[in-house]
């Protein structure tokens, strides 16, 4: 990605490992795979794109076929990576209400 990364966010990539490790289960109970939780680098270009945009992904994965109940849990878990201190954007991969619901959260003038 071609932006900048605030000092903020440097320090909570120190802390991927752990945030992976923390949410493992919500990683697996969204269906999510592995690609997800490779790097900050890669859940951010899912968080923006839906889908990995930037990455070679084999099995060829997309929100859009989550279940509902795992849409759910993905939401939980991209609410839990910003309250983990990952600086905010808007994570397009959202739904409108979740990604307005977080807006007004985390300041969604910010994208």
């Amino acid at each position: 990605m071609g932006f900048r990364r605030s000092p903020r966010q440097r320090e909570a990539t120190h802390g991927w490992t752990a945030f992976v490790a923390a949410n493992v289960a919500r990683f697996r109970a969204a269906g999510l795979p592995p690609l997800a939780s490779r790097s900050v680098i890669h859940w951010d270009d899912l968080l923006l794109h839906g889908r990995f945009n930037h990455y070679e992904d084999p099995s060829h994965f997309n929100i859009a076929s989550l279940t509902g109940e795992q849409y759910t849990v993905f939401a939980d878990l991209v609410e839990s990576y910003f309250l983990a201190g990952y600086e905010y954007f808007i994570p397009a991969a959202l739904r409108e209400g979740d990604r307005d619901r977080l807006g007004r959260r985390f300041g969604g003038e910010r994208g």
